[in-house]
């Protein structure tokens, strides 16, 4: 079990998706996109893990017992990144969360952070909701509304405006290069973001899609205020490619601001669009066979004895359909070994179901905490008996 009195990171088994909890050891909580299918809920699967009733465990709750997260980090609008936002979290005025709304468990988010790309394209009903509440937000900072920082209606702009115009609420903004230390109107002063991405380039660019211009950032852990250097350093890209990354680490180097400690270095991974191929090089990966320098370069960034890349993702075999790909699974090994390339669906499954991967963040680094009775583990892709080669988590059903 994690030691309530430390940072964590939570990564849970949402299959192909995202979906990551923050928790700091003042129980402040950030939440990294979410992927909440309702078969998990008991509907038709009863061995897909509960992600909602979890994270609802996991959150605090305020002194009318609301169940809030305090920042809500939406990394891009895929519906894998942003399932269940509609019907989990709470959208509108906080003032008007009702009795029913609380029987419902429905989820107060405090601050959101939104990128402008949201704007640009919108392909299903949770991106919708997502951007309808970011909006309604918005509004109240151009009006000068004297409720627009309160819980629930705080907002953050990730990154510069696509065709969507936002100049006049810049000074919500936070864009690359920014590093971001006060989140739910709270200052931390051992825990902080670097943000690495969207660049204005990937969100004015005429062949630009959702997944160039993620939110890409680091999350910077360390053990005292004074600590001239980070514990942890966690990256998470959402589904960021190979070109994004090259940007990035042009960029990051151009600035100079990855002289003392790096912005580009890791020690926790999140490898981007589900160990998708796109990280390296374009797909389809048979015609694409070499992964670009940069991004094998990015990769390098890592530290420490054991740095671990996580791949949130299904089973990952030979076969289609990708992602994962089994080619980009074989490179991230090559870098930091079969035991810390840890794939959520089957390195920790606890009576067939696929439990949350999580991390303590200590003076050593993160470490994982014991794994419960009865749960069997598989490091790398070397599984356990428990989880079947044949299991339904590789059917690419999400």
């Amino acid at each position: 079990m994690a030691d309530s009195t430390k940072n964590t990171i939570k990564f849970y088994p949402v299959c192909n998706g995202d979906m990551t909890l923050i928790t700091l050891a003042d129980k402040t909580t950030i939440l990294v996109d979410c992927n909440i299918r309702e078969s998990a809920k008991g509907d038709d699967d009863e061995n897909l893990f509960d992600v909602h009733e979890d994270l609802l465990k996991s959150l605090q709750k305020d002194a009318d017992g609301i169940p809030f997260v305090d920042v809500f980090i939406l990394t891009h609008g895929d519906w894998d990144h942003c399932r269940g936002f509609d019907k989990n979290f709470y959208q509108g005025n906080p003032k008007d969360y009702t009795s029913t709304d609380k029987k419902s468990n429905l989820i107060r988010v405090e601050a959101m952070w939104f990128s402008p790309m949201i704007a640009e394209e919108h392909t299903n009903t949770d991106e919708d909701a997502y951007q309808t509440e970011a909006e309604r937000r918005l509004k109240l900072h151009r009006d000068k509304n004297s409720k627009k920082d309160d819980r629930g209606n705080r907002i953050r702009i990730i990154g510069y405006d696509g065709n969507s115009k936002y100049e006049d609420l810049d000074h919500l903004r936070s864009i690359p290069g920014d590093i971001v230390s006060r989140f739910n109107d709270k200052n931390q002063d051992t825990f902080s973001i670097f943000v690495h991405s969207p660049f204005k380039q990937h969100l004015t660019s005429a062949t630009k899609d959702k997944n160039s211009t993620s939110i890409v950032f680091q999350a910077r852990f360390k053990e005292k205020k004074e600590d001239a250097t980070f514990s942890t350093l966690a990256m998470f890209g959402g589904d960021s490619d190979h070109y994004s990354w090259d940007t990035i680490l042009k960029e990051t180097k151009k600035s100079g601001k990855d002289k003392s400690e790096s912005a580009l270095n890791w020690d926790i991974f999140l490898s981007p669009h589900h160990c998708s191929w796109s990280f390296f090089n374009d797909r389809p990966q048979v015609d694409n066979k070499e992964p670009k320098k940069t991004s094998l370069e990015v990769l390098d960034y890592k530290r420490g004895a054991s740095p671990k890349i996580i791949a949130s993702c299904k089973k990952i075999v030979e076969a289609k359909p990708n992602p994962p790909h089994n080619a980009a699974k074989k490179q991230y090994v090559d870098k930091v070994g079969d035991a810390n390339f840890l794939n959520t669906t089957v390195y920790e499954v606890k009576n067939d179901t696929p439990q949350p991967i999580v991390f303590e963040i200590t003076t050593q680094g993160p470490i994982k905490p014991k794994v419960q009775e009865g749960t069997a583990r598989a490091a790398g892709s070397a599984a356990l008996g428990v989880v079947n080669s044949a299991s339904k988590y590789g059917s690419g059903k999400v």
